[in-house]
C-alpha cells in the first residue's frame, strides 16, 4: 500500500551572542545539548528501541519522522511487509519502506510504537545523519533552541501557548502550506528580503536558504552566469543553483546581514503550490545563531531580539 501523505525537505548544501534561553518559570520537560558535527544541522543524540546513541536531525519540514537502513538494522526495526510511504522533498521524490519502532528516546522523553519511513544507506543524508526528527515528533512539545548553551528545551505544548507575551523576543506568525495531493503539510511564515515580502517555508532540516526565480525578479536580482553550486535532497537528485548575498533579511521584527540563498526553481515549490509567487526556504543558516521558540500550539514562532 502506498500512502502519499508525507513531506521530507532535508537538504544538503553542496558548495565549497544571544542571551540564555531560559523561558519565565521554566519548565521544560527535557534539556538536550545539541551534538557537534560538519552538516551544520541541529543534532541530538537519539535511542531507538534502547539501541544508540544515534544522531538524529530536527526537521522541521518533514512531516513524518524517518531513519537510515542501517540504523533500522541496528535497532532491530524491520519494515513494514507491505505498507510503503511516498515522500516529496526537496529535489524530488520517492516512495520508501515503512516501519514501526517500539519506541524512540530523546533525553527522557519516550515516544512510543511511532510510524517512520526507512531510506537507503544509498540517500546524500547517510553520514551526516542516522534518522530525522520530523513534525510528527517535534509537534507533541514547544520547542526550544538556545545558541549561547547548544541546547534544546522541550516544553509542554501549553506552557508556551498560553504566554501570550514575550519581552524582548519577537513573534512571527506560522501558517500551514498543504502538500498538493495530500494530507501532509509544512511550516511558513513571511519574509523581507531587500524590501519585498516573500512565502518562506520554515526549514530547520535544510543546511542553506533557498530561492525561487520569481522570488530572486521580483527582489531585482540577477541570476545569470552565476551556476557554480548545488543542492542534493535526501533522494539522491541533485539541482545546480545560483548563489546570491542579500545585505538585509527580515523575519518579523529581526533583521539579518549578508546572507546567502541559492536561487532555483526546486521541486519543493510546485510540490507547495508556491512555483507561481515568490517563495524562499528558511533554513538552518538563518536560525542556529539565534535564540528561538516553536509555539507549535499557538502556530507562532519567537525569536529573541539581538
Amino acid at each position: 500500500m502506498v500512502r502519499v501523505v508525507s513531506w521530507l525537505t532535508l537538504a544538503l548544501l553542496i558548495s565549497g551572542c544571544a542571551a540564555p534561553l531560559v523561558l519565565e518559570k521554566d519548565g521544560a520537560l527535557a534539556v538536550i545539548p545539541r551534538q557537534s558535527g560538519d552538516s551544520g544541522l541541529i543534532l541530538v543524540d537519539t535511542m531507538v528501541n534502547g539501541k544508540g546513541p544515534f544522531r538524529f536531525a530536527l526537521d522541521t519540514a518533514a512531516s513524518i519522522s524517518v531513519l537510515l537502513e542501517s540504523t533500522a538494522e541496528a535497532a532491530n526495526v524491520v519494515a513494514h511487509p507491505s505498507k510503503r510511504i511516498r515522500l516529496q522533498g526537496m529535489t524530488g521524490s520517492g516512495t520508501f519502506p515503512a516501519a514501526e519502532a517500539g519506541r524512540i528516546d530523546v533525553g527522557s522523553l519516550r515516544w512510543n510504537s511511532p510510524l517512520l519511513v526507512l531510506l537507503p544507506d544509498s540517500s546524500p543524508v547517510a553520514g551526516r545523519v542516522d534518522g530525522i526528527l520530523g513534525i510528527d515528533f517535534l509537534s507533541r512539545y514547544a520547542v526550544a533552541y538556545s545558541a549561547d548553551d547548544r541546547a534544546i528545551r522541550f516544553y509542554p505544548r501549553e506552557l508556551v501557548q498560553e504566554r501570550l507575551g514575550y519581552r524582548g523576543w519577537s513573534t512571527v506568525p506560522l501558517n500551514e502550506i498543504r502538500v498538493a495531493g495530500s494530507d501532509a503539510s509544512i511550516l511558513g511564515f513571511g519574509i523581507m528580503i531587500s524590501g519585498r515580502r516573500v512565502s518562506a517555508i520554515f526549514d530547520l532540516g535544510s543546511d542553506t536558504s533557498l530561492m525561487n526565480h520569481r522570488a530572486a525578479r521580483v527582489i531585482g536580482a540577477h541570476t545569470r552566469r552565476r551556476r557554480d553550486d548545488g543542492v542534493s535532497g535526501a533522494f539522491g537528485s541533485t539541482i545546480v543553483a545560483t548563489k546570491l548575498i542579500f545585505w538585509e533579511i527580515w523575519v518579523g521584527g529581526q533583521r539579518w546581514h549578508s546572507k546567502n540563498f541559492l536561487v532555483a526553481d526546486f521541486p519543493v515549490f510546485e510540490a507547495l503550490g508556491l512555483q507561481k509567487i515568490p517563495a524562499a526556504v528558511a533554513g538552518i543558516d538563518l536560525f542556529d545563531s539565534r535564540d528561538f521558540v516553536i509555539d507549535f500550539a499557538g502556530m507562532r514562532l519567537l525569536v529573541r531580539h539581538r
